[in-house]
């Protein structure tokens, strides 16, 4: 699906750029709404508006009309696609929010809060647990903004799934405190991988294996006149056959 390193940029698709600039209109309309602009939505400060299900496209994709089409298509299985997630970066990010320790910050600053989407914290002591069983993930940029870009840990995808599946094992994947296997795969992956940042423009994607250890970079120096952000739409339909699946990609 992705190579070895675990993901792949397309470059610039005419197709993919006019969905992406139809998705950016709305997504404007939709960060300006009052009740999307909550704790639950805008975090770090108010500098991330997370956007989960945000964008109002069909299952097919599609948005306001426009058809969701790109070079990854022939890559991926053909699967019912959720709303969008419409995650949006200001300038500043990340600061710290009132109530996340000072270990959490710095992680985020560090690594980048590198993670594997799906594997979620669970219960007064957040123990992680594998919930949701992503196919793929695919990110398509809604501008051309070049900060705080995703940044993905080449290959990393080989050793954070070879983990859980030992993890996990026989026992139903849902049911398994996979918290320490998770750790201490993804310590290993500082260890021998590079991280890279996905610099990508308007027109351009990105597809990721489900298991690729990923984040986001911070704001740095660079401005943002306009106030719009770097703002990304991201796809992770759930694969068909459920975990027994995902465990096997």
């Amino acid at each position: 699906m992705t190579g070895p390193d675990g993901y792949t940029v397309y470059d610039h698709d005419s197709h993919t750029a006019a969905w992406s600039k139809a998705a950016a209109d709305i997504a404007r309309t939709i960060v300006a709404q009052p009740q999307m602009r909550g704790p639950d939505n805008l975090r770090h400060g108010q500098t991330w508006f997370v956007g989960v299900d945000a964008l109002p496209n069909a299952a097919d994709g599609s948005i306001a009309g426009v058809p969701l089409r790109g070079p990854w298509q022939s890559a991926v299985p053909e699967l019912p696609l959720h709303p969008a997630q419409l995650s949006i970066i200001y300038e500043g990010y990340p600061k710290q929010d009132a109530g996340e320790s000072d270990a959490n910050h710095r992680y985020r600053l560090n690594r980048c809060a590198a993670h594997v989407d799906g594997l979620l914290p669970v219960g007064p002591d957040r123990r992680r647990f594998a919930r949701e069983y992503h196919a793929y993930i695919l990110a398509i940029p809604l501008g051309d903004c070049a900060a705080a870009p995703t940044v993905v840990w080449p290959a990393s995808q080989q050793i954070m799934q070879a983990a859980l599946r030992r993890a996990i094992g026989d026992n139903p994947a849902d049911q398994v405190d996979i918290t320490e296997a998770y750790k201490q795969a993804r310590a290993h992956v500082f260890e021998v991988c590079t991280p890279v940042p996905l610099l990508l423009r308007q027109g351009q994607s990105a597809l990721l294996h489900p298991f690729l250890l990923h984040g986001t970079q911070s704001w740095g120096a660079h401005r943002d006149p306009d106030g719009q952000g770097r703002m990304v739409a991201f796809f992770r339909p759930e694969c068909a056959g459920g975990a027994s699946e995902w465990l096997q990609l």
